[in-house]
Order: structure tokens, then sequence, then C-alpha cells
């Protein structure tokens, strides 16, 4: 476990919300200490400059608001900042569980489809830190967390000024180099995931990466890994790092990825959908341009890039995802959940899940719903929607970024009608070519937000649209829901994407 600095005199007194445990560590200006949030009962970090006279705290609070601007799900996020005249700190989140470089330290090795997992996830949040060009600490092995259930989280780097064009390289050579003796020696997927750290530690000049490309082929290896194919490599064939460029970069994977893709053809083939037609292709996901757009609550957002799927996501999609866990040993399916999710909670499957499927492919209804494999996914749980998400390289929209979708192009919502129970591909359009936001299946959103009818209650987790049991207010429909456990007939998701996946 990580190491905690011993107590000392607290001479420091926090704001009332505050309790004290523990001092991790003094800079030059500033105390970090653990400490619990007592209104929301959550341990937190907490980082006070000490000198309130000292000018430079202009300079600390500026960096406070680059860690506030960063929004991504492994980025640990800032939660308070306080500037007063009795106080100038801020709060972070407390990452649970060990980091890297602590498990290196005391000889704990890991599968390399973990690491490959790691790498995927460690390149998305440096795209997402390059695309906004935020300028950033160096990133070692100690600011990376993993915890119980094996999901990885980064410790908030950014600071003020402008990136520099050597920050990616600068953490793509301090992460290759030092996690190789995380990863268990002989273990299938050793050689794949040791050439591709060769490769981002710089030691092949004919194989220069960005974190584009570990994103590209660390993602190849997790999917090879997660199905029980031939490997590549064995631990008997010589390393590529003594090949150099005997090999170019693609021939490494094209083999097993071509293995990979047979297998799965061949697993639905036998076990899935053999009764029912096959439905025209759906339409991929839309982009939503930077830019200002009106807000679910009236105000103005300001909105970065990203993409949307332009449908919610169906019975079909989620069948593949639960049929691709059942090829994962009990560890490798923890990789998807959230780590937040109640340990009571494990299986991903909704209620009734093969009396629904046996209806898809008998082509009958369900609890009076005719369902098909392009009728949208429902009984879906927030911890469902989220794992469902990871799984496809992507994650949930925040309202706001919903709301941003629905409202482009389509100034006039009071024509998009709610549809009833249908395809996806059947339901309400917007002018910019979402279906299903005014019917089909309310849905799920990333975050808890506030009710602006009681802006003094407690955040609650948000649900978005309209649905064919609740058509009413179309797709102005939104509710707040304390509990992320909440399953129901007429509630699913739609999956958001900062890069789209390759």
């Amino acid at each position: 476990m990580r190491h905690v600095a011993s107590i000392k005199p607290m001479s420091f007194q926090p704001p009332h919300d505050y309790n004290l445990i523990q001092l991790l560590g003094d800079n030059a200006h500033t105390s970090i200490w653990l400490a619990e949030q007592i209104s929301v009962q959550r341990r937190v970090v907490l980082e006070q400059w000490r000198d309130l006279a000292d000018p430079a705290r202009e300079d600390f609070i500026a960096s406070v608001r680059v860690k506030a601007s960063i929004d991504h799900p492994i980025i640990a996020s800032v939660y308070e900042a306080i500037y007063d005249t009795s106080h100038c700190l801020f709060t972070r989140e407390w990452l649970p569980g060990e980091s890297l470089a602590s498990m290196i330290a005391r000889g704990k090795q890991l599968q390399p489809a973990h690491l490959a997992n790691f790498l995927r996830r460690i390149a998305e949040a440096h795209l997402y830190l390059e695309d906004r060009q935020i300028a950033t600490a160096p990133l070692t092995l100690s600011h990376i967390y993993l915890n119980d259930h094996s999901v990885l989280r980064i410790s908030n780097l950014g600071m003020t000024g402008a990136r520099d064009p050597s920050t990616s390289t600068r953490d793509m050579e301090n992460v290759a180099k030092s996690l190789l003796p995380l990863m268990e020696q002989g273990a299938a997927g050793y050689t794949r995931v040791q050439t591709l750290l060769h490769w981002m530690s710089g030691g092949d000049p004919d194989n220069r990466m960005r974190w584009k490309d570990v994103r590209h082929y660390a993602d190849q290896i997790e999917q090879q890994l997660a199905t029980p194919v031939s490997p590549m490599l064995t631990s008997t064939q010589p390393a590529v790092v003594a090949t150099r460029r005997k090999l170019p970069l693609k021939a490494l994977f094209v083999a097993s990825v071509t293995v990979f893709l047979g297998l799965i053809a061949a697993i639905f083939a036998k076990k899935s959908f053999q009764a029912t037609p096959k439905a025209p292709p759906l339409t991929g996901p839309i982009m939503i341009p930077e830019g200002q757009y009106p807000g679910p609550d009236g105000n103005p957002i300001k909105i970065r890039k990203f993409w949307l799927a332009s449908h919610e996501v169906t019975i079909g999609e989620y069948h593949e995802f639960l049929e691709s866990l059942k090829v994962l040993d009990e560890e490798q399916r923890k990789i998807y959940d959230h780590d937040a999710q109640p340990p009571s909670k494990t299986s991903h499957q909704p209620e009734d899940w093969d009396a629904i499927i046996q209806a898809v492919e008998q082509q009958r209804t369900w609890n009076n719903l005719l369902l098909s494999r392009t009728c949208p996914v429902f009984g879906i749980d927030w911890w469902d929607a989220h794992a469902y998400c990871e799984w496809k390289r992507g994650r949930l929209p925040t309202q706001e970024e919903w709301y941003a979708a629905l409202r482009w192009k389509t100034d006039d919502l009071s024509s998009l009608k709610a549809s009833g129970w249908s395809d996806v591909a059947q339901q309400d359009q917007n002018g910019a070519g979402f279906f299903g936001m005014a019917g089909g299946v309310s849905e799920w959103m990333r975050k808890t937000a506030n009710n602006p009818t009681n802006p003094l209650g407690a955040r609650q987790w948000v649900i978005m649209g309209g649905s064919f049991a609740n058509p009413s207010q179309g797709a102005l429909t939104r509710e707040w829901n304390p509990d992320r456990n909440v399953r129901r007939a007429d509630l699913g998701f739609r999956i958001a994407y900062d890069h789209l996946p390759e």
C-alpha cells in the first residue's frame, strides 16, 4: 500500500467541512493531507498553501484551475477550491488502491492482458490532454494507481503554462522504461507487450510511437488476449527488441487479429440470433464539433469536440458484450467495472436475459414488447452501462453533451415526436441524425447533477430523454435518481467517445 507520512501536530485548521486524518507530505510551499469531507463522508486529498501572504499563491490557484478543467474518467478530479482570507487550498480525489511503483517494489506481477489494458487507458488519457493542450508535470508509475477491482486511475498532474511538445514523449518513455518488471514473464502475450514497451521507450528509431499508436496496438493486444487464441510469439522465440526492423509494425499483430476475428465470428455464428434475419447496418457515431450550445438548464455551455452514438445501444450489441465476458477469467472481467461498483454486483446480465434473447431468436414478444436484436437494450443499471462503454473504448455522455447533441441542427424540439417501442433506426430522429432522444428508452448519463428545482439538494444521477413508457415530455424529459442500481424496462443508454475507436 502507499506510504503515508507520520502524524505531526496539526497547527493548520481546515474549513469546517473537513477533518484532517494524516499528513501525506510537504512541498516547498504546500502541505498535502489525507482528509475526510464530513458532509459527503468521503476521503479526499487536501493541499494547502501555507503562507497566505506569499503572492505566489496566485500561481497555485491558477494551477488548481487547470487541474479542475480536466474531466477524464481515469484522471483524478478536483472537488473544491477555497481561496479567501483564511484559507488557500483545494481538494481532489483520494485514489484508492496501490501505485504501480509500489507494486513493482514489492515484487508484484500482473498478466500481460492487464498491462495492455493499462497502456490503452493511459494512452486515452494522454490523447485527451494532447487535444486540449494541457501542460502536465512528469508522469511516473507513482502517479498510477490500481484498486482491488483492477481499475486504473491517474493522479491529476495539470499545471499552468503552454504544453511542451516533448511532454507526450517524456511520459511515454517514463512509463515504458519502468513498467516491464510488473509483467509476469512467460505468460501469454508477454512478448507482444514487451515489444510495444520497447517501441514506446524509443528503443527502435524505425518505430517511433505516438499515444495514438500506443492506444491502437494495446487495444489489439488486449482483444487478442481476451480470447483463447494461439499466441503470436512464444516465450522461446527471440524478442523483437533483438530483431529491430525485421518484422514490420503491423505484421506483429495481423495474424492474431485474423484468428481473433475468425473465432469471434464462429462464436456468434453458433450462439446468437440464428433465427433472426440480418438487419441493415446501423449508422455510426456522429461528431459534435467544439462550440457553445444551449444547456439543459437554460444557460449556454462550452462543449469540447466529441462523438455520440446515433442510436441507443441495442440488444444485439449488448449481447455481444456479455458473450465476450464469458471467455474471460474472473479477474479479467473486472477490468471493465467502475472502481466504486459494489462487491455484491458480480454480473452485468439484465434480469430475465435468457428469456429476452430467446424472444429475439424466435421473433416474438416479451412482456408485450416485440423484440429484435436492433431494439434498444433495457433493464440496464448505471454499472452495466459503464462497463459496456469501457469494453467499447468509450464512455457515457454527460447531460450537457447529450443535450448539445439533441439541439445540434435542431431548432424546433416540438417537432421531435416521441417514438414508441421499435428498432433503434425507426425511432424519432433529430436534425443531426440522432435517433430515439424523445422516445425509445430513457438513457443513463455519466455524472451526478443538482436538480434545478431543488438547488440545495444532493447531487443525483441523471437520466435523459423520454421513453416508450414515458413519452409526455419527449426529449426534454430529465430525471434525477440517487441510486445507480436502478433497472427499468424503459431505461438504457448510448455511448460517447473522446476519440473514435480504430
